[in-house]
């Protein structure tokens, strides 16, 4: 697998803050879910989605015994963790993400998606399939594991792809994007 990572400077565009990073069996975009004032927690969003993204490629990469949303599901509660006592995770303004990620896995790409982003299958054959993440007030990772459950997630035989593009918002500019070649 070859990944080509693409991160826009959130400087220019402070709703644009997003984290990308991938290996050869693992591909992670992660992007801020709120565009206002953060609150309840001292870290920041870009704190956040560092820690997030970090954790959730090392467990996809370490854990091919668990599922995709399961390696979510512990990514978000490793990444809680670390917040500690001073930070105030029932918060509403606590830093949120969405997650665009895939690994593969022996003959498979799995893929998930949460919040707003989207996972583009190029085929080798015939036309591209979109995934998109679910939409309302559970579709971003925060400090409950039990959201990842929400994730939109499946597979496909690598063998029937060229390649595959994530990004973490379909509907604008996205902060964020890998695009990898199979």
């Amino acid at each position: 697998m070859h990944a080509e990572v693409v991160v826009e400077d959130p400087r220019n565009d402070s709703a644009a803050r997003a984290f990308a990073l991938a290996t050869p069996e693992a591909a992670v975009v992660v992007a801020a879910a709120l565009s206002g004032p953060v609150g309840g927690c001292g870290h920041g969003v870009d704190w956040f989605l560092r820690r997030l993204g970090v954790h959730l490629l090392a467990r996809l990469t370490d854990r091919p015994d668990r599922g995709i949303a399961e390696c979510l599901a512990d990514t978000i509660a490793e990444t809680a963790a670390l917040h500690g006592a001073r930070c105030d995770l029932a918060h509403d303004a606590t830093p949120a993400a969405s997650v665009v990620a895939c690994r593969v896995l022996e003959r498979d790409v799995q893929y998930l998606v949460l919040g707003p982003g989207v996972v583009l299958l190029h085929h080798d054959r015939g036309p591209t399939s979109r995934m998109t993440g679910p939409d309302g007030p559970l579709a971003a990772a925060r400090a409950r594991p039990s959201v990842a459950a929400h994730a939109s997630t499946g597979a496909s035989r690598v063998r029937a792809l060229t390649g595959a593009s994530l990004t973490t918002d379909a509907t604008r500019n996205p902060g964020a994007r890998i695009t990898l070649t199979f």
